[in-house]
């Protein structure tokens, strides 16, 4: 029998007896005492293991259910690295952890929060990746919210049905582009959960204020429309006008059930959908798009760490963005803001940036570019081979969103250690096996020189003999922080001024010898600290410029932050009582009389 199943046993025995038992509780017998139902105590939000002390046990009537022995939180901890490290592969270890959180909701987060570095490949990018390919085989349970194209005219209804009243932040996904794999479909649920998992890890985020959504809307892959274990929407996807009124429908409904303040963090759409969606929400909702949004702000503080070392002036370097989709077009927008913000006219700002995608650069002669690419586009001859183009311009900056593995050959690499001193390649491509070159690859062919940072974590490498520790230009840098601040001010909406804040945050964040190293970025060890960091910046902004929505403003931003975070430790789970005075009481006797006729009681 499953726990969830003994759980419900038990309490219908529970209700049972109390139907069952007299209603005079004088007359009970010890035995016959109704106890509190046992799933509020066992449940994983409230459920301490082996943590609950005896009298806990005893008083919420749970003893027995556990063997006779205590552990502390941080022996608790350590039996949990235990079993995560025992696994033999990381796919094993995201399971083994899906297992944890539905059983000991707390225990899991400060597992999360104490190992960042052993976990991060696992509940985030590489293995989520692996994890939602094959998700149909791996889902247990509720997770998060499935609402399908089916549901329209019903959405709210859908999603009132999740058990929590206090959603503060909503995580939304249509499955169209996971990282780089392409349209997964409703098998994208993993990347929401995995998301708002990082919301509590870093910046801890009550659990239970955090939604993640998945809008089924159909997929296009073949192979999973053929797949008997596909758990989504068996149907092509839906398009245009139809997909457009479902979004709206779906936003309508966030706010009408849990209020303006709502943040919504879009995921994984598509390059059209997630461009038109973030300018069709951005000044009327509380929402941002993390490809776009969260890797811009992640992207330019890399390119401003880069400035820190090289010693050279942002509009200087010759940057080259391999992809035009929204991770490299986020990062080229934000750019040109920061470098607008330097006084600088468009036509200086774009003269040193090129955007090549996959049909080569983009020029002003070319009939298929998109909107927000035009501005970029040169006046110059089309040229379709990458390696051609970094031989020509000569960039100092060459940065990868393509997830086209391999694209950045030992050809573009050794031009690039050729012409800089100190080259920055960024390969942004999620997951590993999508990355345009390898750590090691960057640094053999630079001679060591490069300053190198990618999406996915690669391991340290030796070149001549002085050991290299590659960036990870990881989102987990960002969003954690961006939405822990705009919840602190309540903001309604979130204006582009916040992800220069949380770039120029973060590019500040590294001490001078990390930067002298080459390290343009935190470790993955210094991520909740970096969150904290970049929320108190983001929570200042909002409430500077008037943007928040709490009164009176915090005196002491950081403290008021920290005061209002989730618990990481486990509380006691008895209330403590309070003494009361012997109150006054009137005896009852069977002469008592009724009021009179003509003092009307209502019922």
């Amino acid at each position: 029998m499953s726990l969830s199943k003994f759980y419900f046993a038990v309490n219908q025995r529970l209700q049972q007896t109390q139907s069952q038992n007299p209603t005079n509780n004088s007359r009970r017998h010890h035995h016959d005492i109704v106890r509190a139902p046992v799933p509020s105590v066992l449940a994983p939000k409230n459920n301490k293991g082996l943590n609950f002390t005896m009298e806990e046990r005893q008083r919420l009537h749970v003893h027995g259910l556990f063997p006779v022995a205590f552990r502390t939180m941080q022996e608790q901890v350590f039996a949990v690295a235990a079993n995560f490290h025992a696994r033999a592969s990381n796919i094993g270890r995201y399971r083994y952890l899906r297992s944890l959180r539905q059983r000991h909701e707390r225990l899991y987060f400060r597992f999360l929060s104490e190992h960042l570095e052993d976990v991060l490949p696992v509940i985030y990018t590489p293995t989520v990746g692996v994890a939602c390919t094959i998700f149909g085989m791996i889902f247990r349970g509720p997770m998060g919210m499935y609402v399908t194209k089916y549901d329209r005219g019903h959405v709210a209804q859908v999603l009132r049905n999740w058990p929590e009243s206090d959603i503060r932040a909503v995580c939304v996904t249509d499955g169209e582009r996971i990282l780089g794999l392409g349209d997964l479909g409703a098998n994208g649920m993993g990347i929401t959960v995995g998301k708002l998992e990082l919301y509590t890890a870093l910046s801890c985020v009550p659990p239970h204020q955090l939604l993640p959504v998945c809008l089924d809307v159909g997929t296009n892959n073949e192979e999973l429309l053929a797949d008997p274990m596909y758990i989504g929407t068996r149907d092509r996807r839906i398009r245009g006008r139809e997909y457009d009124e479902f979004v709206d429908e779906f936003m309508q409904a966030v706010v009408e059930i849990w209020g303006q303040r709502t943040l919504i963090h879009f995921e994984d759409f598509a390059t059209p959908n997630a461009f038109m969606l973030l300018e069709r929400y951005q000044h009327k909702y509380c929402c941002f798009n993390d490809d776009i949004q969260g890797t811009a702000a992640v992207g330019l503080a890399g390119l401003l760490a880069v400035e820190r070392i090289t010693k050279k002036k942002l509009s200087d370097h010759v940057i080259v963005f391999a992809g035009a989709g929204s991770a490299a077009m986020g990062v080229a927008s934000l750019l040109t803001k920061e470098l607008k913000t330097r006084k600088l006219d468009m036509e200086r700002i774009v003269k040193n940036i090129y955007v090549f995608d996959h049909n080569g650069l983009i020029v002003k002669s070319r009939k298929d570019v998109a909107p927000p690419i035009q501005p970029y586009a040169k006046d110059m001859p089309h040229i379709t081979a990458l390696d051609e183009l970094v031989e020509k311009v000569k960039p100092s900056i060459l940065l990868g969103a393509t997830s086209i593995a391999g694209l950045f050959s030992e050809k573009i690499l050794r031009f690039m250690g050729a012409n800089n001193e100190r080259p920055a390649i960024f390969a942004f491509s999620n997951p590993t096996s999508k990355a345009e070159c390898t750590a090691e690859q960057a640094y053999a062919f630079t001679e060591g020189r490069a300053l190198f940072s990618a999406g996915s974590p690669f391991p340290p490498v030796v070149v001549n003999g002085k050991r290299m520790t590659p960036g990870q230009a990881n989102n987990c840098f960002a969003f954690p922080g961006i939405g822990l601040g705009v919840l602190t001010a309540n903001a309604k909406t979130i204006p582009d001024e916040i992800f220069l804040m949380a770039a120029h945050t973060l590019a500040q964040y590294p001490e001078e010898d990390a930067i002298e190293s080459g390290r343009l970025y935190p470790k993955a060890t210094e991520a909740k600290d970096v969150a904290l960091t970049v929320a108190v910046a983001v929570a200042q902004y909002l409430f500077d410029n008037d943007l928040g929505q709490v009164h009176p403003v915090p005196e002491n931003l950081c403290k008021f932050i920290v005061e209002n975070l989730y618990e990481l430790c486990n509380g006691d789970s008895l209330v403590e009582p309070w003494k009361y005075p012997d109150l006054p009481r009137v005896p009852f006797t069977k002469d008592y009389k009724i009021p009179a006729e003509d003092v009307k009681i209502s019922f």
